[in-house]
């Protein structure tokens, strides 16, 4: 399971710096007046499958070896892997600048719950 482990940590650091980049780079393109692309629109989704992967080895983790100090842990888990859907069901029928402007806050938004979330597990 320490492969486990590792995987689980340093995949949350990706997570971290994946999201950062990718809410900058949407917030740059809001400034420049542009609206939501594919470019973006693809490396939330990639974004979005880190966050799973990164929860699934979460949850072997917590079933089968080393679980949090503080179970508030699995909360910023869970809102990361939620928030995105959420703010696609949102966006969907807005007009595509808003959706990016709520998608690049979204995703530094995410930022901050990995780093909380690295602050409160084992």
């Amino acid at each position: 399971m320490n492969v486990v482990s590792l995987f689980h940590d340093r995949l949350a650091t990706t997570v971290i710096l994946f999201f950062v980049v990718a809410g900058l780079w949407g917030l740059v393109e809001f400034a420049r007046g542009g609206q939501l692309g594919g470019n973006i629109a693809g490396m939330l989704i990639i974004g979005q499958v880190l966050v799973v992967i990164q929860g699934a080895l979460g949850m072997v983790l917590f079933l089968f070896e080393d679980r949090p100090d503080d179970l508030v842990h699995l909360l910023y888990g869970f809102t990361a892997a939620l928030v995105l859907p959420f703010v696609w069901s949102y966006v969907r029928d807005k007009a595509p600048r808003q959706g990016l402007l709520l998608y690049s806050l979204v995703a530094l938004f995410i930022v901050g719950l990995a780093i909380r979330g690295m602050t409160t597990g084992s």
